[in-house]
């Protein structure tokens, strides 16, 4: 995964500060009634680190499929016939994978079913994720390669002062109540765009909130600090630039495509 195919989104609501590391896949939105929101905390870790996750009606209720580059797939279900559950948060998870054209291939991947060897775990989602990660560092330890450039974009983010959110469900940082300043929070979120763009990584702040953008009258873009790029910011310091903090994409940076999944074979 190259750096130019990861957004770090850096958010304000109140007092907080936040900063959310995206992969290359377009962020999803959730409609009203969509049963890919019950396995929110599921998709969006296993997206972000650029597996594409397809949702599908299973033998009894909603399943994951996650599709992975030898054109195999891991479903990840619920248990089936367990009795009744909040939607999204069963008593425990079952991973399997195979191969539409190759029907020998199959593997249980994880199993935390009362009898399984994960059974400790439950339905922790933490513990799902894990088991997932380490299923997939057996059969391609060439996948964390694209890991490895999301990691780098977090540790830019520590370095500039951010702290990782351990509340949140998927990977999330933000500022500390340590810094109650504007200018102490404005000077974080600088240091972390300036190192960011400067490694390459896109960066987004969708909002307008004072003391959050890096420097009045400099526009928030999303993708590399390329020619066009720096040409936008410098017309943006102009008076025919239009407000100070205006948000704008520099022409010639290309707006994430949304990628269409492959149908893949229910469980």
């Amino acid at each position: 995964m190259r750096t130019d195919q990861v957004t770090v989104v850096i958010t304000e609501t109140g007092d907080d500060v936040n900063a959310h590391v995206k992969g290359p896949l377009t962020p999803r939105t959730y409609e009203t009634g969509d049963p890919s929101q019950r396995y929110r905390g599921i998709i969006e870790p296993l997206e972000s680190r650029g597996l594409e996750c397809v949702v599908d009606y299973g033998a009894s209720d909603y399943i994951v499929n996650v599709l992975l580059a030898d054109g195999s797939h891991l479903t990840i279900s619920p248990p089936e016939d367990c009795g009744d559950y909040r939607p999204g948060s069963p008593p425990s998870w079952l991973v399997t994978r195979d191969h539409p054209d190759t029907p020998d291939l199959f593997e249980v991947a994880y199993d935390s079913e009362p009898h399984g060897p994960h059974a400790a775990n439950g339905g922790s989602v933490v513990g799902l994720l894990a088991g997932v990660y380490g299923y997939l560092d057996r059969i391609d330890p060439g996948w964390r390669r694209a890991e490895a450039t999301l990691l780098r974009a977090e540790a830019l983010l520590r370095q500039a002062g951010f702290v990782k959110d351990l509340s949140a469900e998927h990977t999330s940082y933000r500022l500390p109540a340590t810094l109650a300043e504007s200018a102490q929070r404005q000077a974080a979120v600088a240091r972390a765009v300036d190192a960011l763009r400067a490694a390459g990584y896109g960066v987004a702040c969708p909002t307008r909130a004072p003391g959050l953008l890096p420097a009045a009258g400099q526009p928030v873009v999303l993708g590399a600090p390329t020619a066009a790029v720096r040409r936008e910011a410098a017309l943006a310091s102009t008076p025919s630039a239009g407000p100070a903090g205006e948000q704008r994409v520099a022409p010639g940076v290309p707006a994430p495509a949304v990628v269409a999944p492959p149908g893949v074979h229910r469980r």
